[in-house]
């Protein structure tokens, strides 16, 4: 899951930097400028579990969308500090908040979008469902049902090495291991993104793509955040045919893109008069 990738050095000026959560540690994070960008807005990006900055899903978005955007590792991922837990979606949403706080009064630019992807794309819902500051926001992939969870993704070996010691080592990415804890899976179990229904429909609207053959998070929780948070202009549901969880084709990375920079466009007019650039 774990993908290790450089940004191209031709397509934008990339300046990387830490940010400092007042928790013990920092996370490491590169915003990327790009030349004549419609917005001088910040779009962004959170990339999913067990993964960094550097995602495939994530460079895409970087890459082919024309605005400014700024890319970061959750804690305890990549090159940030701390630690991470299976069920740790609202410690990322306050990691979310460390960066936005940073753009604005560090960076004194505004953000304009918060799009993440899979377990990324949840917290940018809950972020949304708590602070409701940032106007627009892109869900890649969200997974809504969170007692569900692919088949395959635990071995029965680890499982009765749950049962038996209350943990296990899911993996070993870089020089961390990944510790599945009882707790763990209990708070993610009970994570509640009904939440979404506090989405303040005059602040903020909300972008769902998802891959119809999406073999991680099913196809039917883009249609249950469209009934929670919908119906358009507050939110738009996109399913791109064929294409699987991270958008791995790349016909489909044209269009999960294009999407979102046709998105962003038609909602600038609506960010600046509407309710002011947050």
């Amino acid at each position: 899951m774990h993908d290790n990738h450089r940004i191209p050095p031709l397509i934008m000026e990339e300046t990387t930097f830490y940010v400092d959560t007042g928790k013990g540690f920092n996370l490491s994070a590169g915003l990327q400028l790009k030349p004549n960008a419609p917005s001088e807005g910040i779009v962004i990006l959170c990339h999913g579990i067990l993964n960094t900055r550097f995602s495939k899903t994530i460079l895409c978005v970087i890459e082919r969308i024309p605005y400014h955007t700024l890319s970061f590792d959750f804690q305890g991922n990549g090159l940030s500090g701390g630690t991470t837990t299976y069920g740790n979606y609202y410690e990322e949403v306050e990691n979310i908040r460390c960066i936005i706080t940073y753009v604005r009064e560090n960076l004194n630019r505004k953000v304009l979008c918060i799009c993440g992807h899979s377990k990324g794309a949840v917290d940018v819902l809950l972020y949304a469902s708590k602070y409701n500051d940032v106007p627009l926001i892109v869900n890649l992939s969200a997974r809504y049902d969170h007692t569900e969870a692919p088949s395959n993704r635990f071995k029965p070996e680890q499982l009765e090495e749950l049962q038996k010691k209350g943990s296990f080592v899911w993996i070993k990415y870089s020089d961390r291991e990944y510790i599945i804890r009882d707790d763990d899976l209990k708070e993610r179990n009970n994570l509640d993104t009904s939440v979404v229904r506090n989405i303040d429909k005059q602040k903020v609207k909300v972008l769902t793509i998802h891959g119809s053959k999406d073999e991680v998070c099913s196809v039917k929780d883009a249609y249950i955040y469209d009934k929670l948070i919908g119906p358009e202009p507050y939110h738009k549901l996109m399913i791109v045919q064929d294409a699987d969880h991270r958008f791995g084709n790349i016909n489909h990375q044209k269009i999960m893109a294009g999407a979102i920079t046709s998105w962003l466009d038609e909602n600038k007019s609506w960010v600046f008069n509407e309710i002011g650039y947050v």
